[in-house]
């Protein structure tokens, strides 16, 4: 969360100096993106009005959303029922790094028209605070949504600024335990959905051969967030506010202690190999993992994606040859029992500069709400969510040789990757 909090504040220097004093109808700049079939960018009226029933074009600047015809499949998708609103994609690069953000950042403060676009959590928020954002509360009203009920506590919460809610959710992230379920069957090893650290550390004891170069668990130690999530659930923050209103550092807090002693002392007792040893030993966890070296994995749902690739391209040696289990990460106590780790990994939001606030918020939705299969290789915020078919990605792979590997997990498992089925800590603590 530190390094968070850092990121957030040197992007929101960075970006003060962009959006300030940018006015909307500024020419446009070059922005050096392929822009397939656009329209004139110069005018930031660039499309058809809809209030007499005419077509109108959305412009939907994206990253990567190219890949696998994502961005294709949707708008097809989206045609087949709003035929009188088209989509352009444009896509300025593959990945949203500091050039493409550059790019977007240039594009909006010039004028240009985009009206729909898609950043990580705390990108998003450094152009709310700063301006370049349009707040959507009107739309959300205007369709009689329910927002909370929608995409939960959670997503109002970390989407929400100065009492105004910016940004649909679209991805969120979570931590769970992978497990080697044929050891814990064979073990005699029930493990449970919910389940302290202390319960987590004696499934660990017992799974543990160092005779046989197996550990009862792999913790990822190079991983900072998971490092402190277990606090996270009870109510743990990197910083407080004072009485008097000041911010400081809450690293002193015994939920973090107990944490990071407990995760240290899995390393201790050779429960899990230690920062050291994966280091000189170049140990990939999920690898670990995978070839049986240990029982146990904390780790995100990307998990089952990073598998499927060991599986059947590198080193191609096919499925795994034991059963994979998953279940909750454990809780410190009991404030953090009925709790789920889950936060905003990425949003979509309406810049300042778009034509079509309230169509753009009307797709925003439509994607997170109805595209699962299309978007492919995400863990969906919207509680309506199609679960079997958002996690159709984890249970097929198609090989680098066009071959299509399918059933290669249990849907439970794929689900169970990605479920969330308590409240989140961010709803719950704020």
């Amino acid at each position: 969360m530190k390094k968070k909090l850092l990121c957030l504040l040197l992007a929101t220097l960075l970006l003060v100096g962009i959006f300030a004093g940018c006015a909307s109808d500024e020419t446009t700049a070059d922005t050096g993106s392929t822009d397939t079939g656009s329209t004139d960018t110069e005018n930031t009226d660039s499309t058809t009005e809809s209030t007499d029933g005419e077509e109108i074009t959305l412009r939907w600047v994206g990253a990567g959303w190219s890949l696998n015809q994502k961005a294709d499949k949707i708008i097809e998708k989206w045609n087949a029922i709003h035929p009188e609103i088209q989509i352009e994609y444009i896509e300025p690069g593959t990945t949203v790094d500091t050039s493409y953000l550059a790019n977007l950042d240039t594009m909006v403060s010039g004028g240009e028209v985009v009206d729909l676009t898609y950043l990580t959590y705390a990108e998003v928020y450094n152009r709310v605070i700063n301006g370049g954002a349009l707040p959507i509360d009107e739309y959300v009203e205007a369709n009689g949504d329910d927002y909370e009920g929608m995409y939960g506590s959670m997503s109002k919460e970390m989407l929400s600024y100065n009492g105004e809610l910016y940004g649909i959710p679209y991805a969120g992230n979570t931590y769970k335990v992978f497990y080697n379920k044929t050891m814990t069957d064979a073990a005699g090893i029930t493990i449970p959905e919910q389940w302290s650290i202390e319960e987590f550390t004696e499934v660990a004891r017992q799974l543990n051969d160092p005779d046989n170069g197996v550990y009862g668990c792999c913790f990822p130690f190079t991983w900072d967030a998971i490092l402190y999530a277990s606090a996270e659930l009870s109510g743990w923050t990197s910083v407080v506010k004072q009485d008097d209103g000041t911010i400081v550092p809450n690293f002193d807090d015994e939920r973090l202690r107990t944490a990071l002693s407990w995760a240290k002392g899995l390393a201790d007792e050779g429960l899990s190999p230690d920062l050291a040893t994966m280091q000189a030993e170049s140990l990939n966890r999920r690898q670990v993992l995978a070839e049986q070296q240990a029982a146990m994995l904390i780790d995100g749902p990307f998990t089952l994606v990073w598998l499927q690739t060991y599986m059947f391209d590198d080193p191609g040696e096919g499925a795994l040859d034991f059963e994979l289990g998953v279940t909750n990460i454990p809780y410190i106590d009991e404030d953090g029992k009925d709790v789920s780790y889950n936060t905003v990994a990425g949003a979509f939001y309406i810049p300042k500069s778009a034509a079509h606030p309230a169509e753009a918020y009307e797709f925003a939705k439509f994607i997170c709400d109805e595209c699962p299969e299309e978007a492919a290789n995400y863990m969906p915020i919207y509680t309506g969510a199609d679960m079997e078919a958002a996690t159709k990605s984890f249970t097929e792979y198609t090989d680098t040789n066009g071959e299509l590997h399918t059933d290669i997990y249990p849907l439970e498992v794929a689900t169970g990757a990605v479920a969330t089925p308590y409240e989140s800590y961010v709803g719950k603590y704020g």
